[in-house]
């Protein structure tokens, strides 16, 4: 492996005084090698303010390229989440072969566990059986004594990686400052590695635009910085580890700096397998989330426990976009934010659609947008990844959506019919859910299969700072634990484990729907995905008040329908999801022109309506719901 691109700038003299410490961020496997690290370049970019050097090492571009670009992504895209893998991947660098780990995990967490294809345990592996040597390399080509601060950033599956390589390079260069950061290593979590890890000199929880910065100051020799009051910061005083607190998130998101994606792109050229791909960028235009700010989704841990929602101005947004895609070349860019904002819908979105970014863009959103906001999607070429998660109104209550599951069911029909691309999740075992709540979905099922399948369909867990996590029992939620694979990561107590732990497994009581109801889902996730690529209705014509559907899914008894003018009128007006009191309206209008209709001649319309309504949802050309009515076939309209 090449010595990475680390050099910036002329010469420095290490250890001097004030403002010229010289830092370098790493990156390490396993994030995202199709795209540079948002939080890491930020810092980079606060340093360069501060005229500290920095470089970023992306040594996760070095793993993909050593184990190969395709078994990285796919190690990365298809490996289940919870099975924590690619953590498992570094487990015997940091500890050893004789680490007093179990030497099971394969056969009871990948196979028997989570049914891992033998294609993809294969590659998990190979992936730790080339850690070693990659990890000997990565500290033998870089010139760590020419840093006087070391920071690695950890996120999902960075941890065991961060710091087998953060231990190799304390031990021989005891004068190396070595910090952590990231969401591993936020709140108590942080506190609990740092007590297990003394070669970690800080760490920085939460959000660290202002602490890493003071850090590094401190470290300088600036006496105005107190470590002790550097918000957020983990430190050591007399060999006990100590936690300042956060203090308020930053507030004013306008004044962060354009994050500086340099090291990233001067990497990418080394490596040619991953130099292949076209890469993206990524970019945030708020913290937090809007929608959890008066009560978040009760499975969400994202975002922390303040939860406190802040937006960069819509000029903002507008002008960096157009900045970092002019000066990065790119294929996609993807707004970090846990779900964009109602502003950026209505002020950032139009000026994309009317002027294009020269790349396409993907970002999370609530589902109910109207369709004036999909028509901009298409027009900024906007692809978004919706939280559907289910679509029983039930489960949807249960896990505090503030959507139903029509609304879902919209969102994907005028997304494919203005070709905006969804990535959406189908959520279960939820507590408090019930057989009836999966009976009602999967019925309904066959009828949408032509609509964009779930990217993924899993069993709920409960993840730290969620209200599953902060409040179990009002959720019925008894005896948490770290997840299983844990304990093949971290040779430590149950105790310790739950305090280093994201993620926990659960009992509900009473118990959510039974376990063969994920098995039917999991079928009918199956069929979906094969069938979304064939499957199609829509409408063909739409003339002298009389419509025409034409039928390709599996559920299709004819590939030709024409519905009379009262099913016509019905279901064009639940091309948007209809209430039945105003399609009875609708539909008396019809009959009686501007006459007015008498006590039986009024009943016998209902009739008719409600007879209509009930052949067009057994024909699984509509779907209904409590008085509620969405059709489905794909509108013959101009998005």
């Amino acid at each position: 492996m090449r010595r990475p691109d680390l050099a910036v700038g002329p010469p420095h003299d290490p250890r001097g005084g004030l403002g010229k410490l010289n830092v370098l961020l790493v990156v390490m496997p396993f994030a995202a090698c199709e795209r540079p690290a948002l939080g890491v370049s930020l810092l980079k970019a606060h340093l360069s303010g501060d005229d500290v050097p920095c470089d970023v090492a992306y040594l996760n571009l070095a793993f993909a390229e050593s184990i190969g670009h395709r078994s990285y992504v796919r190690m990365v895209t298809r490996l289940p989440d919870r099975a924590l893998s690619m953590e498992w991947v570094f487990a015997e660098c940091l500890w050893g072969r004789s680490g007093g780990l179990p030497d099971s995990y394969v056969d009871d967490v990948l196979r028997d566990r989570w049914r891992v294809a033998e294609g993809e345990i294969d590659l998990v592996l190979r992936a730790r059986s080339l850690a070693q040597g990659f990890l000997e390399s990565s500290f033998a080509e870089i010139p760590w004594d020419d840093y006087d601060v070391v920071g690695f950033s950890s996120c999902v599956a960075q941890n065991l990686a961060s710091l087998a390589l953060a231990r190799r390079v304390k031990a021989a260069h005891p004068g190396v400052t070595i910090v952590f950061g990231g969401a591993n290593w936020q709140g108590k979590p942080g506190l609990e590695l740092h007590r297990r890890f003394g070669f970690v000199d800080y760490a920085c929880s939460g959000e660290a635009d202002e602490s890493f910065p003071l850090l590094v100051r401190s470290l300088a020799g600036d006496g105005g910085v107190r470590r002790d009051q550097i918000p957020g910061l983990i430190y050591r005083r007399g060999g006990d580890s100590r936690a300042n607190d956060e203090g308020e998130p930053l507030a004013d998101l306008d004044s962060l700096p354009l994050p500086d994606y340099s090291d990233f792109y001067a990497a990418r050229e080394r490596y040619p397998g991953v130099r292949s791909s076209m890469p993206w960028l990524s970019a945030e235009t708020s913290r937090g989330c809007w929608w959890a700010t008066t009560g978040p989704c009760t499975f969400c841990g994202l975002d922390s426990r303040e939860r406190r929602y802040r937006a960069k101005s819509s000029g903002r947004v507008v002008a960096e976009l157009r900045e970092l895609t002019a000066l990065w070349p790119s294929r996609l860019i993807h707004l970090a934010d846990t779900v964009v904002s109602p502003e950026f819908l209505d002020e950032v979105l139009p000026d994309l659609a009317a002027d294009p970014l020269p790349t396409r863009l993907f970002f999370e959103a609530r589902p109910n947008l109207t369709r004036e906001q999909i028509a901009m999607l298409a027009g900024a070429r906007a692809q978004i990844q919706p939280g559907i998660e289910s679509f029983n109104d039930h489960v949807l209550r249960l896990m505090h959506k503030g959507t139903r599951g029509l609304e879902n069911i919209r969102l994907l029909k005028w997304c494919k019919a203005a070709g905006v691309e969804v990535y959406w999740n189908l959520l279960h075992g939820l507590p408090g859910e019930t057989q009836d709540d999966y009976d009602s979905q999967l019925r309904m099922l066959p009828s949408i299969r032509f609509l964009p399948a779930p990217h993924l369909c899993q069993t709920v867990n409960v993840d730290r700072y969620s209200p599953y996590f902060e409040e179990p029992g009002r959720y019925g939620i008894e005896r948490l634990s770290s997840l299983a694979p844990y304990r093949y990561l971290y040779p430590f107590p149950e105790r310790a484990l739950a305090d280093i732990a994201y993620a926990f497994e659960y009992e509900c009581a009473p118990a959510s729907a039974p376990p063969d109801v994920a098995e039917a889902l999991d079928r009918e996730v199956s069929l979906w995905r094969r069938e979304s690529l064939s499957g199609d209705l829509r409408v063909m014509n739409d003339r002298d008040g009389r419509m025409t559907l034409r039928d390709r899914r599996s559920v299709a008894v004819t590939p030709h329908i024409e519905l009379d003018e009262l099913e016509s009128l019905l279901y064009r007006a639940c091309d948007d999801i209809g209430e039945l009191a105003a399609l009875r309206s609708q539909a008396r209008a019809l009959r009686a022109g501007l006459a007015a209709l008498d006590g039986e001649a009024e009943a016998t319309v209902y009739g008719e309506v409600e007879a209509a309504l009930a052949s067009l949802v057994e024909r699984r050309l509509m779907v209904g719901d409590g008085g509620r009515y969405l059709s489905l076939a794909l509108p013959k309209l101009e998005y």
